[in-house]
């Protein structure tokens, strides 16, 4: 191979070597984080059993949350892990695509960066500070949702829209809605800066797809899915309003509101740990720093405290706006190859002292704070409760145990079915106790719920302990009990 040919394969060949390295430590942290017991029935065990009710053409009716799968969010891409499902995939399988499809991420900012800065080498940097956002790695380690998916797409679809190659641009774009439905006003967003930018047709055509499927799925496809419901998280806006509707129209007829609430400190310190990794770039690029401006306003917007904090997947669209704007504001800054590496320098200067100050990586100061689940003496015996449950039998399971026994059409995470909380959307269809034919219990987690416990286990309760080893409790439902 000639020499020059090999220099310019090398940005390549680091590319994938930095995309390995994230895959490695992430896929590793990620696998064990389930194995240890480190997730929960929210979210990581209701995506489980979605997925596998729909592999197994049941009503895909997710007793961990009280909804229909489709009624909670439209992830139409999850549609494409059922074959997975079929050979017995579960949690650690959606942990994995999740790590792999993020990383990929760093793909589409090379290919940009490289067209953008003129270099390679400069390009490998940019994708090195995406794999070292904090928020990114926090997205990755708070379970499994298809918020996360959204990335990768929709930074492809950035890079095929500047190279005019638009049968793949769009489909990027059908892929980044079919993650989730909130990626449509991103979508809507991005087709009217490529309508400002000149691209006036293809613009047009991508913001009207994003409008028209926000309409078909949260007016059609959420409402049929959830017996007529609509959407659940319009009662996340205090103050806003009770409907869609009411929400957009006050956010705009009131911007004092918004301000009021973009300035309160827990916002600030969202918008300083969004800004910063990326030395505030982004704003020199503020028509492309638009793509992220929707989802930036739901979330501040929001009285749901987890929107508002780079620890949650809700920030997915969010940093996909703010890389997309880093790599044109340092291009449009960037007048010669020497200011263009001073820009990097800093970048990748900030990018790291963010990942050490605010990231879950082994190199962030929380890595060894708790925030990923060891392996514990316990957990021999946790598995071996675990495993006197019988497929196919219905389950209430604290938070942490439910995870690991969602293949199932009845799993519940403990109170529920008793006592009903964080189920449907308005509390509707509540669950029937005589479904959960077993108990598995870790009792250091029982906290208020410990009545209920020992009144389920009460001779007149209608369950008799199995098992019963380190705090861990397994009940069988009595012949003939009803569901008390």
């Amino acid at each position: 191979m000639p020499a020059t040919a090999a220099r310019g394969r090398a940005p390549a060949v680091a590319l994938g070597g930095l995309i390995a390295a994230y895959v490695a430590t992430f896929g590793t942290l990620t696998w064990f984080q389930h194995e240890n017991f480190g997730t929960f029935g929210y979210d990581m065990g209701l995506y489980d059993q979605g997925i596998w009710l729909v592999s197994r053409f049941k009503d895909p009716f997710v007793t961990i949350r009280g909804l229909n799968f489709f009624a909670h969010h439209v992830n139409l891409i999850t549609l494409l892990f059922v074959p997975a499902y079929w050979l017995g995939a579960g949690p650690h399988f959606l942990y994995l695509v999740e790590t792999v499809w993020m990383a990929l991420g760093a793909l589409p900012l090379f290919l940009l960066a490289r067209d953008r800065l003129e270099s390679g080498w400069l390009a490998v940097a940019v994708a090195g500070s995406f794999l070292l956002y904090p928020a990114l790695e926090w997205i990755n380690w708070w379970h499994f949702h298809p918020d996360a998916l959204i990335i990768t797409p929709l930074l492809f679809a950035w890079w095929l829209a500047g190279r005019r190659r638009w049968g793949w641009f769009a489909v990027a774009v059908a892929v980044a809605l079919a993650c989730k439905e909130d990626a449509a006003l991103a979508v809507l967003m991005l087709g009217l800066v490529l309508a400002v930018l000149g691209q006036r047709r293809a613009g047009l055509v991508t913001a009207a797809a994003g409008a028209g499927w926000f309409l078909v799925a949260t007016r059609v496809v959420i409402p049929a899915a959830g017996g007529g419901a609509g959407p659940f998280y319009q009662e996340l806006f205090p103050g806003f309003g009770d409907s869609l509707g009411e929400i957009v129209w006050n956010l705009v007829a009131h911007p004092s509101r918004l301000l009021g609430l973009a300035t309160l400190p827990d916002r600030l310190t969202y918008f300083w740990q969004i800004m910063a990794p990326v030395a505030f770039f982004p704003l020199a690029a503020p028509l492309v720093l638009l793509i992220s401006v929707p989802q930036t306003v739901i979330n501040v917007a929001s009285g749901h405290a987890l929107t508002h904090d780079i620890h949650y997947h809700y920030s997915a669209i969010v940093l996909t706006g703010v890389f997309l704007a880093t790599v044109e504001g340092m291009a449009w800054i960037g007048h010669g190859p020497g200011t263009r590496r001073a820009l990097v320098a800093v970048l990748l200067t900030t990018s790291l002292a963010a990942n050490v100050a605010w990231s879950p990586s082994p190199l962030g100061r929380q890595y060894d704070d708790g925030i990923w689940a060891r392996a514990e003496p316990r957990h021999a015996t946790v598995r071996a409760a675990l495993r006197l449950v019988p497929a196919g039998a219905g389950v209430s399971a604290s938070y942490n145990l439910i995870p690991h026994l969602t293949h199932r059409t009845y799993a519940y995470e403990f109170p529920n079915p008793w006592v009903v909380a964080n189920w449907g959307a308005h509390g509707e269809n509540p669950p029937d106790p005589a479904t959960a034919d077993y108990l598995v219990i870790d009792e250091r987690l029982l906290g208020d719920q410990r009545p209920l416990f020992d009144r389920l286990l009460s001779p007149q309760g209608g369950y008799t302990r199995v098992f019963a080893s380190d705090g861990i409790v397994v009940a069988r439902r009595q012949p003939g009990a009803g569901g008390s």
